[in-house]
């Protein structure tokens, strides 16, 4: 039987491989996993980038833009330790899940490979998918779409002495320099055929700090005793900045979004709770929960055998009052409410999402009522984004009235999205300017003060009406006003101790503690400042 070696690069979860290497093991061949880096999380400073480098950006607490996950560097001794292991392991071929953020470190592995083995080095994953040609300049073989099938008609091949020339799903660049792209498979519609992830610690290998660790337990970059599993494949929606929009289109006539039988999710999470001894349970779904039936099937089993408690990724649906109260009575510990834009010309022309700003105050407020921890991710920095959307964006946050955490994101746009051809077409660049990126910075320093309280608003009205703030925004700390704000003592002290005759004098301004700041031009009116959307109230 074939013997196939898999590289993961800063990710220890590797779900995809994982299930690769199950799949590969239950029809007979020998799969080892190795495990190239950890994931880091800790936030670089150092914005210069590699060429061909596709950072993810965020903005945090103090307003200071930063990259995420800015993952060390792979060592001259880290390299030569992997390609020790190859040697020694002698694979037919070499598999590498390749993201467009990690195609910098993926092109040097795989360059320092094949400078030592004559074995082909198959590329697959969403950079692979969406720009085969460019990849094939570094690898042997990329895979184009989801590659369950044609990993193991891979292995056939192998182990009958056979190219892989043929394989579906395939391409390769021939000796004259044409590139050769197979016919696609089908996908899976029953995925339940598929066995459960590889979690067993044979044939893992972890190679970090100029070490290698050999028959590696560690199934994730999260605490001990979380485990990260999917109950579906594919999304809904089309984002037009996400890469699930173009996988989507990939397999156009097809049924993308595939969920597996409540049974054999139930089934595989006990397993992995008597063998890994779990405490907790991260869904990796791109929408968990969205199908109401499937959950109150799901509900009685998980309580019965599993009891753990659990995150997911949520959106807003008109049953998501239901969909949330049969999420907590499972065990719903913590959610993230993806908003990306408060603007509705953004999320509906731009973004391509499905948005209604009251559907989404009512999940924040069901979600309070049955205090379920949350989180939103908010997407800026872009390049279609005007004031007028950072205004209704930060409206929405202030809606919300505090107490929930926050993800601040700047545009990040994968090649061979929607959203990458329209501003190719459009002539859009994120490069925004000085100017831009103040405004931009201004704005993400108010959103994350509205996120502390509902006691927040005068504040940040006062905050936003200050001209003078917009061109040094460096000099709003949100995270040194976070504990003030919070407590609401500002506003109470405030509402308290402000004389009579200054208060009439700020009323006439449009300042004081009741009806925050003048808003500027297109901004919301004081009447509608001191009534907030009753969703969140």
């Amino acid at each position: 039987m074939a013997n196939i070696v898999l590289i993961s690069l800063y990710d220890r979860n590797a779900y995809a491989q994982r299930l690769m290497s199950a799949n590969l093991k239950k029809h007979g061949h020998r799969c080892h996993l190795v495990f190239l880096k950890r994931y880091e999380t800790d936030w670089s400073y150092q914005l210069q980038l590699d060429e061909g480098e596709y950072p993810w950006m965020g903005v945090n607490e103090e307003g200071r833009v930063f990259k995420y996950a800015s993952n060390s560097r792979i060592s001259a001794r880290e390299l030569e330790l992997l390609t020790e292991l190859i040697e020694r392991l002698k694979p037919d071929f070499i598999g590498m899940t390749v993201n467009t953020p990690l195609r910098v470190q993926n092109r040097k592995v795989t360059q320092c490979l094949k400078d030592r083995f004559n074995i082909p080095v198959v590329w697959g994953g969403y950079d692979p998918t969406v720009n085969p040609r460019q990849c094939l300049d570094l690898c042997d073989y990329v895979c184009i779409g989801e590659g369950d099938e044609t990993i193991l008609e891979l292995a056939r091949c192998a182990d009958e002495r056979r190219d892989f020339d043929e394989v579906c799903n395939l391409a390769y660049r021939r000796r004259d320099g044409h590139v050769v792209m197979n016919p696609r498979a089908p996908v899976e519609q029953n995925i339940d055929v598929y066995p459960w992830r590889d979690d067993s610690p044979e044939d893992k290998y972890f190679i970090d700090d100029d070490r290698l660790i050999e028959h590696y337990p560690v199934v994730n970059d999260r605490p001990p005793g979380s485990y990260q599993t999917m109950s579906a494949r594919g999304c809904p929606y089309q984002c037009s900045y996400c890469c699930e929009a173009t996988l989507k289109e990939l397999y156009s006539g097809e049924k993308f979004l595939r969920r597996r039988s409540p049974e054999d999710m139930v089934e595989e999470l006990a397993q992995a709770k008597r063998r890994l001894q779990l405490n907790h349970i991260r869904f990796e779904d791109e929408i968990f929960g969205i199908h109401l039936g499937w959950l109150k099937r799901f509900l009685p089993l998980y309580r019965e055998r599993i009891g753990l408690p659990f995150d997911a990724y949520l959106y807003p649906s008109p049953q998501i009052e239901e969909i949330l109260t049969v999420l907590k009575e499972m065990g719903l510990a913590f959610c993230c409410l993806g908003l990306e834009s408060g603007s509705e010309r953004i999320n509906k022309k731009v973004f391509e999402r499905v948005y209604n700003r009251e559907l989404f105050l009512k999940t924040v407020r069901v979600c309070k009522e049955l205090d379920i921890p949350f989180y939103t991710d908010v997407i800026t920095y872009n390049p279609y984004e005007d004031e007028e959307d950072l205004r209704k964006t930060l409206d929405v946050l202030l809606d919300m009235r505090g107490g929930y955490t926050m993800c601040i994101n700047k545009l990040f746009v994968l090649p061979g999205t929607k959203m990458a051809e329209q501003m190719a077409k459009d002539g859009r660049t994120l490069q925004l300017g000085p100017e831009r990126e103040r405004l931009f910075n201004f704005y993400c320093r108010l959103f994350w003060l509205a996120s502390y309280s509902p006691h927040a608003r005068p504040l940040v009205r006062l905050l936003q009406a200050a001209p003078g703030l917009r061109r040094r925004p460096e000099l709003i700390n949100p995270k040194r006003l976070k504990p003030w704000v919070a407590s609401g003592f500002g506003y109470s002290w405030l509402k308290a101790h402000t004389p009579p005759p200054l208060k009439r004098g700020l009323k006439k301004l449009g300042l004081g503690p009741r009806g925050g700041a003048p808003v500027p031009a297109g901004g919301r009116t004081l009447a509608q400042e001191k009534n907030p959307d009753p969703a969140c109230r």
